[in-house]
């Protein structure tokens, strides 16, 4: 398949899923420091399914938008399991262990870890989409894993292992599998549809944080649930409808490359709003992850499913 450029509704799409993906790493550690992992991830994921009713609400009185394919209609019975799987996989697998990863990972370092993902996109599109997986995916898996572990040796400055790391490795996992898993979906539903219904899928199972989260809202700082309204409405209810929109329109492989830009925007963003500076030892990790990515996707003709 040719590489052509994106359209300009898709690119723009795209720019707009990197740039709320990016800022929502320090987003997360102000959030954190007066929530606890599970309370975070429960109170983002109920703004972000309210955020997503209010618009289904909307778009279901406004006749034009349902033309358009903005519609967001209930599947039928068997085909809830590939979306609760999605729900799963991109919300309650990823961001609880997101959050609990980013509870001593500073945002800059842990947004390379998890922007590992490509790389398992990669391979997992080869065993289930049929894209060529080759010595170079291989060897990009390695360089991306080593450069995963010297972050966690050096993300407090001096060199010790960080065991949360090991839980954004989690996250990119679970990342590169469902942009392989959404996209034959994206084939049947639109991705309004996908997006809001994965998301409420997801939600429902993080119920299982809900014990002592109003007695935190109450105690929490405006600053930390105002981050969290932030985390819900922007880098989840407008940036997974962006999101799927990309991917229904460009092959998994390709899409995933433009990831590479999200730890910057995250650097960039977690030092103005925190302050953070990665240490020498993150820095180095980052490149190599991010060589890693590159190694494995550099120069691939990515098959559309």
């Amino acid at each position: 398949m040719s590489h052509t450029r994106p359209d300009l509704r898709t690119a723009a799409s795209l720019v707009v899923t990197l740039l709320f993906w990016g800022s929502a790493f320090p987003f997360i550690r102000i959030a954190l420091k007066a929530y606890s992992p599970g309370h975070l991830t429960l109170l983002r994921f109920v703004t972000a399914s309210c955020a997503m009713l209010v618009y289904v609400l909307v778009v279901s009185r406004v006749s034009n938008s349902t033309a358009a394919g903005s519609r967001v209609t209930i599947p039928r019975l068997r085909e809830w399991g590939p979306l609760w799987g999605i729900g799963f996989l991109n919300v309650t697998a990823y961001h609880t262990l997101l959050n609990y990863g980013l509870v001593t990972v500073p945002a800059g370092a842990g947004s390379l870890i998890v922007n590992t993902a490509p790389v398992f996109a990669a391979l997992f599109a080869g065993r289930i989409l049929g894209e060529p997986v080759d010595a170079r995916a291989w060897a990009g898996l390695f360089v991306s894993l080593a450069g995963a572990g010297l972050i966690a040796l050096g993300t407090g400055g001096p060199m010790r292992f960080t065991p949360e790391a090991v839980l954004l490795l989690g996250c990119a996992i679970a990342w590169g599998l469902s942009m392989v898993l959404l996209k034959p979906l994206l084939l049947r539903y639109s991705a309004m549809q996908t997006a809001v219904i994965s998301v409420w899928c997801g939600t429902g199972m993080l119920i299982v944080f809900a014990p002592g989260l109003p007695q935190a809202i109450a105690a929490a700082s405006p600053a930390a649930t105002w981050s969290i309204i932030y985390l819900g409405v922007f880098p989840v209810a407008v940036a997974y409808v962006t999101w799927s929109y990309t991917l229904s329109k460009m092959p998994a492989t390709r899409v995933a490359g433009y990831t590479y830009t999200i730890p910057v925007i995250a650097l960039v963003v977690a030092y103005l709003l925190l302050g953070e500076t990665p240490g020498p030892w993150a820095l180095a990790g980052g490149a190599a992850a991010l060589g890693g990515v590159f190694l494995a996707n550099a120069g691939r003709r990515s098959v559309q499913p």
